[in-house]
């Protein structure tokens, strides 16, 4: 929906609309702005995520173990690998490394912190 098409249904100029949105005035009557916005239908979903908003999971809803975030980039979750004697936590971003263990669990516990 343009600004011209909500002008035209509020009763106002397209340019006052503009103003409106860049704080430049205020709407003299604002019951008309509520209004207009009530005869909107409903969309779905919740209304509060941003235009943009990459979704990341912080909480591991499910229990499963799972390697987090490089403490250094911040920017891969980590990777579990095999590596000369046991195992090791590596970003494949930046390449970080974690401590080496004996098994793929005590690698991951390491990797996230606990252990």
């Amino acid at each position: 929906m343009t600004a011209a098409e909500v002008a035209r249904q509020i009763g106002v100029r397209d340019t006052t609309i503009y103003d409106w949105l860049l704080g430049r005035a205020r709407p003299a009557e604002p019951q008309r702005i509520a209004a207009f916005l009530d005869s909107l239908p409903r969309e779905n979903g919740s209304g509060i995520a941003p235009t943009g908003y990459e979704y990341r999971e912080y909480k591991n809803w499910r229990g499963i173990p799972r390697p987090r975030r490089c403490p250094f980039c911040k920017q891969a979750k980590g990777v579990i690998r095999r590596s000369r004697g046991g195992f090791s936590g590596v970003c494949p971003n930046c390449e970080a490394r974690g401590p080496k263990r004996e098994s793929w669990d005590e690698a991951l516990r390491a990797w996230n912190g606990k252990g």
